[in-house]
C-alpha cells in the first residue's frame, strides 16, 4: 500500500438505487475530476475551493461521450476525512454507470482503494486514533439503535480518552519508579510505595471495569442467539414468522416441513437477538430429516438461550420428554414455552414444572401472537442477567478486550510485586509491558501486518 497513491472506490453498495457515489483520495485527486468533469455553466466552478458541490457531467476524455449526470463534490486537505483532498462525485445509482466512472478515474492514473483505506489513512494521518478508526466499522455493522449509539460514543473518543486517562496514571507510577533508581543518592520527593500501590489498585480496577464492559458491548455488537427447539409440529417456525410479523418460514400441518436451521434477527428494547428456528430433534428414518438434527444440535452448542417448545393442546409424548431432557444437558438458559394456547389445553403444566423447576412456563400462541410480548420480556430479563446497560456502557471489540486484560494482567503484576517489595527495576518492566498493550488500543504501537488484518474487515470504499 503506498499512501502517495490517489485511491478511488464506489462507496455505496452495487445495486440499483436513485444515487451512488464513487470516492477518491490523494493528491491528484482534484486533476483526475478536473479531467472527467464538464460543469454545466462554463467557468462556475473554481478548482482552489473547498467544501462546494458543482452540477454536471462525467464525460470520457477520449470519446467526449457523456457518461453521466453528477453532483461533484470537492474538499480540500486537510479538512476532509482522510485528512487528504477528496472528490465525491454523486452518479445515479446503476452499476453499469457506477462501474464505468470507476474505470474512467483508474485510467486517468487513480488505484483501485483497498478494504478500509479511506479509515486507514484517517488514521495514519492522525485525524482519528485506532480505536476510533474501529468504531467506523462498528457504525456501519449496528444491528439496532443502541449499538449504533455506542459505536458514536467510540467515534466521539470516549474509549480513547478512558485510555488516555488510565495512560497518565500509569506514566505517573512508572515515573516514580524510575526517579528512585536514577535519583537513589539525593534527597528527591517521592511517591511512596503505599501510595503507588494505592494507584496501581485503582488503575486495576478501571482496567477490570472496562474488561466488563466489553463482553456487555459483545452483545449489542453480535447479539445473544436465541434457539428453538422441539419435535416437529409444535410450532417452531410459527414462531419465528410470529417473532418477525412476517411470512419468513413455510408453515404446515404435515410434521417436519423445517428441514434446515433459519436465521432471524430481531430487536428486543435495543438488544439484536438472533432468531433460529430449527428442524425437529425428533427420531427420524429420513436422512435430509436427520441431517437437519444434526444441524440442529449444532446450533444448541451456540446457543445463548433456548426456547424449549411444547403443543399445549396434547399431552407431552415420549418424544417431548426425550428432547427436554437432552435440552437439559446443553447447560444453557432455557426458556420452558408452552404453544397453541389458542386450542383447548391438555398438557400437563405440573410435568413440565418439574422438568424446569427454576423457570416457569411461559405460555403463548404463535398463530395469535397471545403473549410474544411475554416471551420477548422474559428473553430480554435473560440477557440482563449478564449484561450491563447503564449510562457509561461503551463498544469495546474482542481486540481490543484482549488489550485491556494483558494490561490488567501486567498492572496486578506490578501491583502484587510493589507489595512483595520486589526491586524497582522488576516493577517497571511490568508496568512497561501494560502501557504496551494500551498504546495497542489506540494504535500507538502496532505493526503493518496487525494494522492491516484490523482494516481488511472494511468494506471496498469506506
Amino acid at each position: 500500500m503506498n499512501l502517495e497513491d490517489t485511491i478511488v472506490a464506489i462507496s455505496t453498495p452495487i445495486g440499483e438505487s436513485g444515487i451512488g457515489i464513487v470516492r477518491m483520495s490523494g493528491k491528484n485527486a482534484f486533476f483526475i475530476a478536473k479531467k472527467l468533469f464538464v460543469p454545466a455553466r462554463t467557468n462556475q466552478i473554481s478548482w482552489t475551493s473547498s467544501f462546494k458541490i458543482y452540477y454536471g457531467w462525467i464525460m470520457d476524455p477520449e470519446t467526449k461521450e457523456r457518461v453521466d449526470e453528477v453532483l461533484l463534490s470537492l474538499m480540500r486537505a486537510p479538512r476532509t476525512y482522510t485528512r487528504e483532498d477528496i472528490v465525491e462525485i454523486n452518479c445515479h445509482g446503476g452499476p453499469v454507470v457506477l462501474r464505468r466512472v470507476l474505470e474512467l478515474c483508474l485510467k486517468l492514473g487513480a488505484r483501485l482503494a483497498e478494504p478500509g483505506e479511506f479509515t486507514k489513512r484517517a488514521f495514519l494521518n492522525g485525524r482519528i486514533d485506532l480505536s476510533q478508526a474501529e468504531s467506523v466499522l462498528e457504525i456501519v455493522k449496528a444491528k439496532t439503535e443502541k449499538s449504533l449509539q455506542l459505536a458514536v460514543k467510540s467515534l466521539e473518543g470516549r474509549v480513547s480518552n478512558l485510555i488516555l486517562t488510565l495512560r497518565d496514571k500509569i506514566i505517573d507510577v512508572l515515573s516514580a519508579l524510575e526517579a528512585e533508581i536514577d535519583f537513589c543518592e539525593e534527597e528527591i520527593e517521592v511517591i511512596s510505595r503505599k501510595e503507588k500501590g494505592l494507584i496501581l489498585s485503582q488503575i486495576e480496577q478501571e482496567l477490570s471495569e472496562l474488561v466488563e464492559n466489553a463482553r456487555s458491548s459483545e452483545v449489542f455488537r453480535e447479539g445473544i442467539k436465541v434457539v428453538i427447539a422441539g419435535r416437529p409440529n409444535v410450532g417452531k417456525s410459527s414462531l419465528l414468522n410470529s417473532m418477525l410479523q412476517r411470512e419468513r418460514v413455510i408453515v404446515s400441518q404435515i410434521p417436519g416441513t423445517t428441514r434446515d436451521t433459519i436465521e432471524e434477527y430481531i430487536n428486543i428494547k435495543g438488544f439484536p437477538v438472533k432468531m433460529v428456528d430449527t428442524a425437529g430433534l425428533g427420531k427420524t428414518e429420513d436422512p435430509l430429516a436427520e441431517e437437519g438434527a444434526k444441524r440442529t444440535r449444532h446450533y444448541l452448542e451456540e446457543a445463548d438461550i433456548i426456547i424449549a417448545l411444547v403443543d399445549g393442546s396434547c399431552p407431552l409424548t415420549d418424544e417431548d420428554r426425550e428432547i427436554l431432557e437432552l435440552l437439559k444437558e446443553y447447560k444453557k438458559k432455557i426458556l420452558p414455552v408452552i404453544n397453541k394456547i389458542d386450542l383447548p389445553q391438555k398438557i400437563c403444566k405440573d410435568e413440565l414444572k418439574k422438568l424446569f423447576p427454576q423457570t416457569p412456563p411461559l405460555e403463548i400462541s404463535a398463530l395469535r401472537g397471545d403473549n410474544l410480548e411475554g416471551l420477548k420480556n422474559e428473553i430480554l430479563n435473560l440477557i440482563l442477567k449478564d449484561v450491563n446497560v447503564d449510562s457509561d456502557q461503551l463498544m469495546i471489540n474482542l481486540r481490543q478486550k484482549k488489550c485491556l486484560e494483558k494490561a490488567q494482567e501486567f498492572i496486578t503484576k506490578a501491583r502484587e510485586g510493589l507489595n512483595l517489595g520486589v526491586s524497582e527495576e522488576f516493577l517497571i518492566l511490568d508496568i512497561r509491558e501494560a502501557l504496551k498493550y494500551l498504546d495497542q488500543i489506540t494504535g500507538r504501537n502496532l505493526g503493518d501486518e496487525v494494522l492491516d488484518r484490523i482494516f481488511s474487515n472494511f468494506c471496498i470504499g469506506k
